[in-house]
């Protein structure tokens, strides 16, 4: 990690790692998104003078910080080995009038490993209670935070912007159901938690494309469109790039409602 990461950082974290924090090919990616959805979520509270990352709309209903888009990129994803010593540098900007960012700058042992970065939103149930229906709202009180350097993104809202636009491929691709485990795949407010995207992505891939499943992560862009409720059928739909294995796109859908799109590099 660059001197730079930890001048700039807002919150510098460390992190023995050992069998919750790794996985079968380094760092657990499933760990990682859950440990700094957290932090993104105490930033915010913590820049709204709150001691809990628990937020309500005027009327006091709950909201909640959905995300929008997910950056993530591994340099050297061998170093992530249990007894190894991760440092997580982080800072929480604002992005927009109601979207967040957060930079997650990580290193093991000392050595530059990769980088996080995620987008949030403010959103609540409307009175269906139905995960495909939440609507975007601010939460109530002051939120305190300097807006993100221009390009501090590095592009993920543009690549963000690319997929979401992108026109579908004439080649129908591979498909397979993903639908996701009530008791596993969703969070403590019923949505479908976003650490769990990538998780039925990986296996879409694994049961699709068995070789490219098996490399190491060194790329991922997430773009969330939307959610499902607990039992409601997901399909994966996955087209690989011909000129490189590990390399894919893949889209979960129900019932044809697009709720994401997931852009993925791995190391084979």
């Amino acid at each position: 990690m660059k001197h730079e990461s930890f001048c700039s950082a807002d919150r510098v974290a460390q992190h023995r790692l050992g069998m919750a924090q790794c996985g079968w090919r380094g760092l657990s990616e499933g760990w990682l998104l859950r440990h700094l959805g957290d932090v993104h979520w105490a930033r915010i509270a913590l820049a709204m003078g709150q001691t809990e990352a628990v937020f309500q709309d005027e009327d006091g209903a709950p909201v909640y910080a959905a995300f929008c888009a997910i950056g993530i990129d591994v340099a050297q994803p061998a170093l992530a080995r249990p007894g190894a010593d991760l440092t997580i540098a982080s800072r929480l900007r604002r992005l927009s009038a109601t979207r967040l960012i957060s930079f997650h700058d990580l290193s093991v042992d000392g050595l530059p490993f990769g980088n996080v970065t995620m987008i949030t939103t403010f959103v609540r149930h409307d009175p269906s209670g139905r995960n495909a229906h939440i609507q975007r709202v601010q939460p109530r009180g002051v939120l305190t935070l300097p807006m993100m350097d221009p390009g501090a993104d590095a592009g993920l809202v543009a690549e963000a912007t690319h997929l979401v636009r992108q026109t579908t491929a004439t080649d129908p691709g591979l498909e397979t159901d993903v639908t996701p485990c009530p008791t596993t795949d969703f969070n403590a407010v019923g949505l479908l938690y976003c650490a769990s995207y990538p998780a039925l992505a990986d296996r879409a891939e694994w049961a699709l494309s068995r070789a490219s499943a098996q490399g190491f992560l060194t790329r991922r862009r997430i773009v969330f469109l939307g959610n499902v409720d607990p039992a409601e059928p997901l399909n994966a739909r996955l087209w690989c790039d011909a000129a490189r294995v590990g390399r894919h796109h893949i889209t979960l859908a129900s019932r044809g409602r697009l709720i994401a799109h997931l852009s993925t590099e791995k190391f084979v």
